[in-house]
């Protein structure tokens, strides 16, 4: 049995409209054509399909038991033509992202908005890792992306720079550091701390550098994401160090900041396996972020 799509178009057509001449406009084919269509799919399924009535044509109750097939074929069909059309425009793709928490609040957010500019259909998700060990396995296992610290290297993964990060000193507003230009470990002797948790890359840069100064801190509280510090220097619980771009995270009106000397570097960097293959919408994420964030300059 040799069934054409047009043979089956032009039966569905006939059911509809009852008549050749209306099907044959419909369909936008000669009448013939579609009397000879009819014809050869008749002989296919090898029964009558329609009765004449006039000018209509009655189809058969054989030939309504089978047009409902054809319904729920050319269904089908138009399942699998929005899914496609849904696939390539990303509907139906979901970025995963991975991010340590100092990043979790600085960056990411904003690489998810600009992408929700470019792609407002794709899934998007955030995970927030303690450490870099746990960024870097989970790229090569399952995740899209993880936004980490640039020092991050392994033959088994590419980057990008994401960020040109500063350290700065924030501390309640009306402490006794404010109006300072620069904030030096020594300013911070015996000072009730907020820090990272410990296992934090950059909570161990910074406990090294007061360290080498002889510096004694009160390490009262700690807290997972840049946010949730600067937060928590705001209600008066002391005062920190953190990472910062171009604005402070949470309620800035409540407290102050001051660049801190020496400079811890922490620049972030989007990484990703070499060894698997990227997705369509990964590869799209990637080039924005390559456009966006051309101006820096890659790693060898």
């Amino acid at each position: 049995m040799k069934i054409t799509f047009r043979q089956i178009d032009a039966f569905k057509t006939v059911v509809q409209t009852g008549t050749v001449t209306e099907s044959a406009r419909m369909l936008g084919i000669s009448q013939p054509a579609v009397s000879r269509l009819i014809s050869d799919f008749e002989n296919e399924v090898g029964f009558q399909l329609f009765s004449r009535s006039g000018r209509n044509l009655k189809a058969t109750p054989e030939a309504m038991l089978l047009v409902e097939e054809v319904r729920r074929a050319l269904s089908g069909l138009e399942q699998i033509k929005h899914t496609a059309s849904a696939i390539k425009n990303f509907r139906h793709a979901q970025l995963r992202l991975i991010s340590t928490p100092a990043f979790s609040t600085l960056i990411a957010p904003t690489l998810i908005r600009k992408f929700a500019d470019r792609r407002p259909d794709a899934m998007v998700s955030l995970e927030v890792q303690s450490t870099d060990v746990a960024i870097e396995w989970m790229v090569s296992q399952n995740i899209d992306f993880g936004i980490a610290p640039a020092t991050l290297v392994n033959p088994a993964t590419r980057s990008h720079p994401l960020t040109e990060t500063r350290s700065i000193c924030v501390f309640p507003r009306g402490h006794r550091l404010e109006g300072k230009k620069r904030v030096k470990p020594q300013d911070l002797e015996g000072e009730s701390f907020v820090s990272y948790l410990p296992d934090s890359q950059f909570r161990f840069e910074m406990d090294q550098i007061f360290t080498k100064a002889g510096v004694g801190r009160r390490l009262q509280y700690e807290a997972r994401t840049t946010d949730a510090i600067a937060r928590l220097v705001a209600q008066g619980l002391g005062v920190s160090i953190i990472v910062s771009m171009e604005g402070l995270p949470g309620e800035a009106k409540d407290y102050s900041s001051a660049p801190f000397t020496p400079e811890i570097p922490f620049n972030g960097a989007l990484i990703w396996s070499q060894q698997r293959t990227m997705s369509a919408v990964a590869r799209d994420f990637l080039k924005m972020v390559e456009t966006e964030f051309s101006s820096l300059q890659a790693p060898a």
